[in-house]
Parts: C-alpha cells; sequence; structure tokens
C-alpha cells in the first residue's frame, strides 16, 4: 500500500484529543501552510482561507462556540455534539476553514457555478488539511457549528479572532493527540461506490 493510501485509510475522525505531541505550533502552522498553498482550486481561485489556533486562543473559541450553540442548538443535538466541543479545548489547537467572499466574486465563472466551486475549493482544503495532521500522527474532527449563522455567530467568531469581515466561515476541525480508540469503519460495497464503464 503507497503512502498515500496508507493516510487515506488511517484518517479517521478522532473525537478524544489531548495535548501530547512534542511538534511546535510552527511545525504544525509550517505543514499545513504548505498543504493548502498546494491544494486544487476551480480556475487556480484560490478563494479558500484558514485560520490555526492554538493554545489560550483556543479555549477561548470553544467556550464561545459552547456559549453560542448552547442557546440556537436544538437539545437533542446539543446532547450529542456539546461534548465534542468541550473536548476540542483539550486539543493542541483548531483549523477554522473560510472562503473569501472577494476572491469568490472574482471567480471566472457563471454566477450559477460559484456556489458549487467555492465548496469543492474548501472541501479539497479540508481533507488536505486532514490529511496533514494524520501525517503528523495527530487526530482531529470536521465539525460545522454554524448553527447560529442567522443570529451573527459567523460574525461573532471572527471579531473574536480578528479576522476580514468578509471571510465566510464554513467548518471547524480540532485536533490534538489521540487519546482514545476509533470503532471499526462500515463500508458499502465497492461496487456501489465505484462503477467501471469500458476496458
Amino acid at each position: 500500500m503507497s503512502p498515500l493510501s496508507e493516510l487515506v485509510k488511517n484518517r479517521r475522525s478522532q473525537y478524544v484529543i489531548g495535548n501530547n505531541t512534542d511538534l511546535t505550533n510552527e511545525e504544525i502552522a509550517e505543514r499545513i501552510t504548505q498543504i493548502v498553498k498546494d491544494v486544487p482550486t476551480a480556475s487556480n481561485s484560490q478563494t479558500t482561507r484558514i485560520a490555526i489556533v492554538f493554545g489560550e486562543e483556543n479555549v477561548k473559541l470553544w467556550d464561545h462556540i459552547l456559549d453560542v450553540q448552547k442557546d440556537v442548538m436544538p437539545e437533542e443535538m446539543w446532547g450529542m455534539m456539546s461534548g465534542v466541543m468541550e473536548g476540542a479545548k483539550g486539543g493542541v489547537g483548531t483549523v477554522i476553514f473560510f472562503e473569501d467572499l472577494d476572491a469568490v466574486e472574482k471567480m471566472p465563472t457563471s454566477p450559477s457555478r460559484v456556489e458549487v466551486y467555492k465548496q469543492n475549493n474548501n472541501a479539497n482544503a479540508q481533507y488536505a488539511t486532514w490529511l496533514a495532521l494524520t501525517e503528523l500522527g495527530l487526530g482531529g474532527t470536521l465539525q460545522h457549528m454554524n448553527v447560529g449563522y442567522e443570529q451573527g455567530f459567523d460574525k461573532s467568531v471572527k471579531e473574536l479572532l480578528g479576522l476580514p469581515e468578509r471571510w465566510e466561515m464554513q467548518a471547524q476541525m480540532p485536533f490534538g493527540s489521540i487519546e482514545g480508540e476509533t470503532g471499526a469503519k462500515e463500508y458499502i460495497a465497492d461496487s456501489e461506490r465505484v462503477v467501471v464503464i469500458g476496458n
């Protein structure tokens, strides 16, 4: 199995994360920065922006997310997700994924395709970042704590971190040392997932 195949296979959602790593924040940030730089984007539009939040700022971020989400998240969802948010505070940090709306508006495509290409751009960066963290021996999860977007949650996160107003938040990836086991992954049949045509 190739190194890439191993990374893809080993990347799992790690909900129990800690701060037990010999990697420095600078080493982690450098690896993620390089990966995101080389990720493909539609027409080389380069619309994706990320913020990597470490240490006490990471704790403040997730305290803020918890504070907002408890007021807008349905009770059943809160029961499932509040533990994930609390656990994120104990990790090494969080990568937050954004789309720069100024850059998005300049994409050389028809308006009907902009949303699709924007989401593709961001998804590429999310997955590549997750593989990079896996390669570093770190685990994480991809979260979408955007409930309350209409109430200005997106704006409040950007204000908390001093980020540009025109960055639209897409997802958060809390990460850290792997402190728990993941269960067996269930797979659908390959024939349902992949259709091979021609010879």
